[in-house]
Formats: C-alpha cells, structure tokens, sequence
C-alpha cells in the first residue's frame, strides 16, 4: 500500500513550528510495510487544500492528514478531505454529548464552533482522542482510505501508535515491512564515502543512500521483506559490507551520537578527559556532559577567552601567544598539556580558532582551527580550515576533537 502524508496549517508553511509529526508518523507507516510516496504542507485555505487531497488521493492508496481538526474556522481538514473524496459530514449525537459535558465539567461555556468536532464521515467515523477534544477521523471511500489526526503531539502520538499502527496492520496483513538503519560516519567527506560504496548503491532491496551532515556523514539502509525478521536481515548483510569497507570511520549507528559513543569508549577504557576552549566556548564540555554517566570520565572544562584566560587556567605561556599568536599550533597544544595537568585526566583537549564572522587575515583566515589532543604520550594537533557559519565552524571544530579522541580511545584498546 502507499500512501502520502498531508500536514495542514500555515504555521508550517511559515516556519513558525517544526513539523516532527510528519517525521514521526513516516516511521510508524514504513514499520507496517505502508510506502510513503510523497509528504506535502499545505496551508489553512480551503481551495489549495482540496486540491492537494485530490491529487494525494489520486496518487495513493492512503492519505494521512496532520492538524486543522480543531473547532475554528481555519481549522479545515475534515471540510477538506471530505470535499476531495466526495463525502458528506454528519453531526455525531454522542460526541457532541461528551463535548458538552467536558465543557460543563470545566465550567467553560461551549461555543456552537465547538460541535464542529463532532462531524464526522458518513463513509467512516470518528477516532478515539483521549486527549483531546478533536476526535481524528477516518474515511473509507471507493478503495480509498483517509486518516485524519490532530496536530499536537500529545494527541497526536498517542493516535498513531494505539489506532493507525493497528488499523492499517489488520489492512495490509503485515504482508510486508519496511527497516532502515543509520550508520554514522565521521572523518571523511560525503563525495569520498560515496566512492567507497557507490557500488552498494544501486541496489533497490536493500537501497543505500548518504546523507551530508554538520562534520559527518550518515548512510541509510532501508530494506523491504514479508517480515520484520527477513527485513532486519537484509539491513545487517549490508550494514556489514559497509562496515567492512569503512571501519573505524563509522563511529555509530541510528540515533547515536558522537559524544555517546566517545562517553561509553572512555568508560570502557577506564580514562577520564577535561578541556581547554577557546573559539568553541564550552560546546565540546557541554555535548560530552549531556551524556548521562559523563560524570565519571569528565571532572573539568575551561572556556580560555581571552589570552589572559588561557595563560592563568591553563596555563600557557604568555610569550607563546606573544611568539605564535593564540590562534595557533603551539597555543592549541599547551591548552591541551596545561588542562590535562591540572585536572590530572588521561586526557587534555585544546581548541584555539576563529569562528568569525570577523576577525580573520589573510594568514589567518576565518574558520582556522587548531585542536590539541594530549596524553602521556604527547600531543596530537590537528590544523583544520572549516568553512559556513560562526555556529558551524564551532560545531565542526569540536566533532574534529571528539574524533581525535575516538580514534585514540579506539588504538587504546587494541
């Protein structure tokens, strides 16, 4: 079966809320083996709205709509849809009796727009919202199914999992499903890791395809079979060609993060880090201390502003910022000797730049960054040109640093 999702509000449209709804319910419909063919927003007119239900409808067995089920009058999915599939709305007396009494309960005098979320189809009916006022709806017309929710998430998950994951199990006979998985690659730019696997590419059962992310990249598996098992099975065959060729470059999979998965590396080992920042201003501190457990591996960071910071906290040598500038090699490597000393970690972390969007010259352009990596053994240091926003050049300085880390936890085991 395919289907399209249609959320309805010109809130989306205007970027005022993020739709992760849509996101939400295109896992739930792949997990039952329903193929999501197009996700389209439309915004509160009534017009553009049945126009985008008749092509939606056109194209496709099933037509999810997110939103516009409340009871005023820009609320209008359950107008629109019943418009695009030629149905009419009738007033259901029982919802209209608990809409009263939740009113009634709460002191609240009803409006007569609230009754409008007690029309429902006549091909179909309403869906239970324990939630909520609005009812979803369901039509069922001329071999045609539409599925109506309401937008807000609290509502609206509960909705999926207890009503459409069920429903539309029962219609399709779990006949077929859908797996993905995600494996996170880090230390190589999309282009080059297309190389290395572009012959897995081509494939339609499993499909493999990249996706460039802020300083990595992520592969998606995606695999189709009569069960969820024989789906799975396809996924790992080729996450294992992919691992296979990429190795160490992959860092984790699905939702993992790089700083869980350099948390759980320094538990492992038994060893500890703190840092020194300068350009990234406690970004690195803050991403490795939003992972539960951090604790035990993180006693300290310092945000080194200013030269004066970097000489009394981490104790760097005033005359090799005098010699060197701050934004350098031998900075960035004394940041990382001086936090590591005083903090007595396993390892120290220094990170020297200029994120802009100011600030640069032509020796040392905006985006240069230095990161230091310092153990027992001396100290790494990585010179880094990274380009986009002062946000950006920030972010990708510390996935730099996070990897440094990676790699030598990853030799440290071995």
């Amino acid at each position: 079966m395919r289907a399209e999702v249609v959320s309805v509000g010109t809130e989306l449209l205007l970027g005022q809320i993020v739709d992760t709804n849509a996101a939400y319910l295109a896992k739930a419909l792949s997990a039952v083996g329903v193929s999501v063919y197009r996700r389209s927003t439309v915004g509160d007119n009534m017009d553009r709205l049945v126009a985008a239900l008749t092509t939606a409808f056109a194209d496709n067995d099933i037509v999810v709509t997110i939103g516009g089920l409340g009871p005023t009058l820009d609320d209008i999915t359950r107008e629109g849809v019943a418009k695009a599939l030629g149905d009419s709305l009738v007033q259901d007396d029982a919802i209209a009796a608990n809409l009263s009494k939740f009113f009634a309960d709460r002191g609240i005098p009803m409006t007569e727009s609230n009754l409008r979320q007690a029309r429902v189809p006549v091909h179909g009916r309403a869906i239970d919202n324990p939630n909520g006022t609005a009812p979803g709806l369901l039509f069922v017309k001329d071999d045609k199914i539409a599925i109506c929710l309401p937008g807000p998430p609290n509502e609206f998950i509960p909705m999926v999992d207890d009503f459409v994951t069920p429903y539309l199990l029962e219609k399709t006979g779990n006949r077929g499903t859908i797996r993905s998985r995600i494996l996170r690659v880090i230390g190589m730019g999309e282009s080059s890791v297309e190389q290395i696997v572009k012959d897995l590419m081509h494939d339609d059962n499993p499909t493999l395809a990249p996706y460039a992310k802020i300083g990595e990249v992520h592969l998606r598996i995606t695999a189709r079979h009569d069960t969820a098992e024989q789906a799975e099975e396809l996924v790992e065959e080729r996450a294992a060609l992919v691992r296979a060729r990429l190795g160490r470059l992959i860092y984790g999979e699905d939702n993992q993060t790089l700083e869980q998965a350099v948390v759980s590396l320094l538990l492992d080992n038994g060893s500890t880090v703190s840092v020194a920042e300068s350009c990234s201003g406690g970004l690195l501190a803050k991403r490795i201390t939003d992972i539960p457990g951090s604790s035990r591996v993180f006693p300290a960071g310092l945000v080194c502003y200013s030269n004066a910071a970097k000489e009394d906290l981490a104790g760097v040598n005033p005359s090799t910022i005098e010699k060197h500038g701050a934004v350098s090699h031998e900075v960035a490597a004394e940041l990382a000797y001086g936090v590591r000393k005083r903090f007595s970690t396993t390892y120290g972390i220094g990170i020297t730049g200029i994120a802009g969007p100011d600030g640069g010259t032509e020796m040392k352009p905006v985006g240069l960054v230095f990161i230091a990596l310092a153990d027992a053994q001396g100290c790494k240091v990585e010179r880094a040109h990274l380009l986009g926003s002062r946000s950006v050049v920030r972010t990708r300085a510390v996935q730099t640093a996070l990897n440094l880390l990676r790699l030598s936890l990853l030799t440290q085991r071995h």
